[in-house]
C-alpha cells in the first residue's frame, strides 16, 4: 500500500481485510473501577468502548481506479472510476481476501492509481442518522436534525445502521518495464 511500480504487464493485487470488533453491551472492568457509574452514564450513557472477541463481517471490497489526465484538458470524468470492481466476500468472521487484476492496464499506456474500501456488514451506530427526515401527514419533508449534543434530546441517541468502510493508501502503478 502507498507505493509506487512500473509494469508491463496487467498489474495483480490481493486484499486482505478484517471487520471490527463486535462490541460488547456495557463498559469493561477497568471503566467501572476507574469512574463511578453516574459519571459513566453522564459521559457514555453506560456504554464505552468494549470490544469483544467476535469481527463484523467484511460485505464486499470496491476497487477504484483512477487514470490521471495525459493533457490539461482532458476530461476526468471517464478517468475516476469508482468502484471500478465490486468484489463479494463470503460471511468468515476471520475476514476477507480477494484477488484482482487490471487486464486493461498494458494496452492503455497509461498510468494508473488503485484504491480499495473495504465495506462492513451494517451495524447501529450513534449519530448514524444525523440528517433524518421526517414526513407529515401531508407528506411533505422536513429535517429533523440529530445534533449529537445539548440540542438533540438526551433520550435520543440518533442509532441508525451504518456500513463502516476503510480505505487503503493507493498503489500508483506506471506502464513501463518490470524492476
Amino acid at each position: 500500500m502507498g507505493s509506487e511500480a512500473a509494469l508491463a504487464a496487467a498489474p495483480e493485487f490481493e486484499v486482505r481485510a478484517a471487520g471490527s470488533f463486535v462490541q460488547q453491551p456495557g463498559c469493561p472492568a477497568e471503566t467501572r473501577a476507574a469512574l463511578p457509574a453516574d459519571r459513566i452514564e453522564s459521559l457514555c450513557r453506560g456504554e464505552c468502548h468494549h470490544p469483544g472477541d467476535r469481527r463484523v463481517p467484511i460485505e464486499w471490497i470496491e476497487v477504484v481506479r483512477i487514470r490521471p489526465r495525459t493533457t490539461p484538458d482532458e476530461p476526468v470524468g471517464s478517468l475516476i472510476e469508482d468502484p471500478w470492481l465490486r468484489l463479494p466476500c463470503p460471511p468468515d468472521p476471520a475476514g476477507c481476501s480477494v484477488r484482482f487484476r487490471d487486464p486493461e492496464f498494458p494496452e492503455s499506456g497509461r498510468a494508473a492509481i488503485y484504491y480499495v474500501r473495504a465495506l462492513q456488514a451494517e451495524t447501529p451506530a450513534i449519530n448514524g442518522a444525523n440528517a433524518r427526515v421526517v414526513r407529515d401527514g401531508d407528506g411533505r419533508a422536513r429535517a429533523r436534525p440529530c445534533y449529537g449534543g445539548h440540542r438533540t434530546e438526551r433520550a435520543d441517541d440518533c442509532l441508525a445502521p451504518v456500513r463502516e468502510r476503510a480505505w487503503s493508501s493507493p498503489i500508483f502503478v506506471d506502464p513501463g518495464a518490470l524492476e
